[in-house]
């Protein structure tokens, strides 16, 4: 295999690595407001304290030349950090009255990373004690800021803990915006009660005249019994599908049973030593490649120091989602008690499904509650960063859309 970084540069990234809050800093450091603020915003690095000693690592925009009215909050995805945005902070803090707070997950980024740790008897009682543990600290943080309503974005799986924290708190959430969301659709190899007896009523005789053939390859087995009972969701949240059986999943056996096993793909980095880096500069320097040089070096920095921390949140993942990346309990299924306007947001090549989100935001506004999916052009799965400009003025639309 053929690194982009060569060896020796490895060795000294691995050996000097500057602290995460320097690697931060120097993302941050090319807006204009910060470390300095200019003549209307002041950015500011903050440590939020919660209780059991651990805090949230927030950065705060806030304007200076008037009152503040309205509060965003922005959540990254996994394995990422809040600096991920810093193409975004610029264009999202102009308007008026508005106040950003972009914040590190719970074990990510600079906030604190206890030892993942929560007690379940089954896959779905670990969905909901995982999800919880990102919800609690986010509600926690929320009272320790004394903010009463917010506007939530988030991408990838923090749009997953976005739309989990917007079920357990309503009240709370003004809008959502969820950016290439992870955990929509139904997972392919899940058969479920109601997908089986839709299948059941195809092989059905049709109407004189109309012929209904039999399940071919590639359709949905029949059933002989399905069971129409559901699985109880925790307080304020839906009642769950019947999952009848699981099918084998086409990917290799070493990947599911480590995948089960809760193993960490950030492990490699961590243990591989100086080849850590290396394996890094395979992905920041493709995804990085369309940026100025000091800047894809400061990333690419950032995120080594993003990877090599403590493991932490990351082993949530493979509790919320199955092996091949869909949710054990999918957003489609849960959107129904979700009375929040949304915006959904995809990449023009995004390789998250686009057309769940149509299929998501179509639910919602037939439930009466303003949704709409919006597709941002030469993008990719962080649209936010491929296109800043398409996708900041579809968000501050958003912003100002009542």
């Amino acid at each position: 295999m053929e690194f982009p970084l060569d060896f020796r540069t490895a060795m000294r990234q691995w050996w000097n690595a500057p602290p995460l809050a320097d690697s931060e800093r120097r993302v941050l450091s090319f807006l204009p407001f910060f470390p300095e603020p200019d003549s209307s915003r002041k950015g500011e690095s903050l440590l939020v304290e919660l209780s059991r000693h651990r805090v949230l690592n927030e950065f705060q925009v806030t304007r200076t030349t008037e009152s503040i009215t309205d509060d965003l909050v922005v959540l990254h995805g996994y394995g990422a950090g809040l600096a991920f945005f810093y193409r975004n902070f610029d264009g999202l803090t102009r308007l008026p009255g508005w106040r950003m707070h972009a914040l590190d997950l719970l074990g990510y980024g600079r906030s604190s990373r206890p030892r993942f740790k929560i007690a379940a008897k089954s896959k779905i009682d670990a969905v909901y004690a995982s999800e919880n543990w990102f919800v609690d600290s986010l509600e926690e943080w929320r009272i320790k800021k004394g903010i009463d309503k917010f506007t939530l974005m988030a991408h990838s799986m923090g749009g997953y803990i976005g739309v989990a924290y917007a079920l357990r708190h309503p009240e709370r959430v003004k809008k959502l915006i969820l950016v290439s969301p992870a955990g929509v659709p139904r997972d392919p190899w899940v058969i479920y009660a109601d997908d089986a007896a839709e299948a059941l009523v195809a092989t059905e005789p049709g109407p004189e005249g109309v012929s209904i053939p039999p399940p071919g390859e590639g359709m949905m087995p029949p059933v002989a019994v399905i069971d129409t009972h559901t699985e109880p969701g925790p307080d304020g949240t839906p009642p769950l599908p019947r999952v009848l059986k699981e099918l084998k999943r086409p990917m290799p056996a070493w990947l599911v049973f480590l995948w089960e096993r809760h193993v960490s793909p950030f492990s490699f980095v961590r243990y591989t030593g100086p080849m850590g880096p290396q394996f890094v500069s395979l992905w920041t320097s493709h995804r990085f490649s369309t940026l100025p040089r000091d800047q894809a070096s400061a990333l690419h920095d950032y995120v080594l120091g993003l990877f090599t921390a403590r493991g932490s949140g990351e082993y949530a993942i493979t509790r919320l989602l199955a092996p091949g990346a869909y949710a054990r309990i999918a957003l489609l299924d849960r959107i129904k008690a979700l009375q929040i306007p949304t915006l959904w947001m995809y990449g023009d090549n995004d390789w998250m499904d686009a057309a769940a989100g149509v299929k998501a935001a179509k639910i919602m506004n037939d439930n009466g509650v303003r949704s709409e999916c919006v597709i941002v052009s030469k993008a990719g799965h962080h649209l936010y960063l491929d296109n800043p400009d398409e996708f900041n003025s579809i968000v501050v639309n958003e912003l100002m859309h009542e």
